[in-house]
């Protein structure tokens, strides 16, 4: 927010403060401190392609989807994947004309589809052994988050408890142990746009509780976006989005503590001044310990961005670090967002663009080593356009979608977007 200081919560009061006096509120409490990838050092070369790639979203016979697929989401165990598609051949007896949801366990037992009486599946999340999945159901009435049991086959309502005001459901996120759900609402005031809120749902203890701070009444706010979990579910992250993108500083990244009940802005510049760019996408390790987000603000570390652009940044909680992740050569040149965060947060999946360099494909960035590896590979190892890439844990198994142009498989010729898995080889 331009000129104001992160805000923080206690009790339920928001309230502005200096950079200087930020209230200590998660475990390690700090306002991150800031740090760019090290200028000048030298990037190992990236790594072709040492894995297999798969394609999932394949009709019962064997032959090509009818229809699109995406998506997709993995399992942090790698065993278990998931994802939409409006294809009807991918099973047999699939004629309720809309997108439903499909799972495969990687280990074996072949493709099976999931659907729901109350309308089309969308945003899909499961938990670490892919036991749950969380997913918005969409119908005339409006959307509602679903948490199903895929090994007993039950289904629970989590968007339940709430305040009248707030309605329609949507953008779940799950914790490892399907317990806790947190999700986007909508408001019933036409007047305001956007999610008004993020709430979480203790499915055991069947309580709702309100995670996001109480937003301004003002002509600024334009919702709550893109919540995100810590595997213990302790930890909730999310956008603030407050102004008109593309430019400017429309949008920051938040994360509530429900240990403390406090909140913390991550997005803050080094120096304590307003951030100069939005911040978006955040994206927890499973650890909790790691906050992942993306960023347009050339402000938030010191020094120059050697690609002057969108970069991922890489906050470590426990020290309050803000890290800066640069595209450099001889690696993947193009302007990086970030997909996906390994368990211990050493890892990024990494989707570079098509704007600096005509490679647009993923990448698992070791930010121990600052290696890149491809993981997203055409039929002949060179890299393939993936879209919506997730990853497991441990950053060896990606699922994405993707187009016939981009020649993941041979053959694959429907004309549609497909879904894909690639496996790493172990080393």
């Amino acid at each position: 927010m331009a000129g104001t200081g992160p805000y923080t919560r206690r009790g339920g009061v928001v309230r502005t403060v200096s950079a200087g006096a930020l209230a200590v509120l998660l475990s390690a409490g700090a306002l991150p401190t800031a740090v760019a990838t090290p200028a000048g050092a030298p990037a190992p070369a990236p790594r072709g392609p040492a894995g297999v790639t798969r394609l999932l979203s394949v009709a019962a016979d064997g032959g090509q989807a009818d229809g699109p697929s995406g998506r997709p989401v993995v399992s942090a165990d790698g065993r278990v994947v998931a994802f939409t598609s409006q294809a009807t051949n991918l099973v047999a007896g699939d004629t309720n004309g809309q997108s439903d949801l499909f799972v495969e366990d990687l280990r074996g037992g072949g493709l099976r589809r999931v659907a729901d009486p109350h309308g089309e599946i969308s945003s899909p999340t499961l938990s670490a052994n892919g036991r749950y999945v969380a997913y918005t159901t969409r119908d005339a009435e409006g959307s509602a988050v679903i948490v199903r049991d895929l090994w007993k086959g039950g289904t629970e309502r989590a968007d339940v408890d709430l305040p009248m005001q707030h309605i329609d459901a949507h953008a779940p996120t799950v914790s490892a142990d399907g317990r806790t759900v947190a999700f986007a609402v909508l408001g019933t005031d036409p007047s305001r746009p956007g999610a008004q809120a993020v709430y979480l749902r203790d499915l055991r203890a069947q309580r709702t509780e309100l995670v996001s701070f109480p937003a301004e009444p003002d002509e600024t706010f334009l919702g709550f976006r893109a919540p995100t979990l810590s595997a213990d579910g302790r930890r909730v992250a999310y956008q603030y989005v407050h102004g008109s993108p593309p430019r400017g500083d429309w949008s920051d990244i938040y994360v509530h503590d429900r240990d403390t009940g406090g909140e913390t802005q991550i997005d803050t510049p080094h120096d304590g001044s307003p951030a100069d760019g939005a911040a978006t996408n955040p994206l927890f390790s499973a650890d909790g310990d790691t906050l992942a987000f993306d960023s347009s603000a050339s402000n938030l570390v010191p020094g120059r961005d050697p690609n002057g652009s969108h970069n991922p940044f890489v906050c470590d909680l426990r020290t309050g670090t803000l890290q800066r992740i640069d595209a450099v050569r001889p690696g993947p040149e193009g302007v990086l967002s970030v997909d996906g965060v390994a368990a211990d947060g050493s890892k990024l999946l990494l989707d570079t663009w098509a704007v600096l360099t005509a490679e647009d494909a993923e990448y698992v960035r070791d930010l121990r080593t600052g290696s890149d590896v491809l993981v997203s590979p055409d039929k002949d190892g060179g890299p393939g356009n993936a879209i919506d890439a997730r990853t497991d844990a441990a950053a060896r198994t990606v699922v994405f979608s993707g187009f016939d142009g981009e020649n993941f498989v041979p053959g694959d010729t429907n004309g549609v977007a497909d879904v894909f898995v690639f496996v790493a080889k172990k080393r």
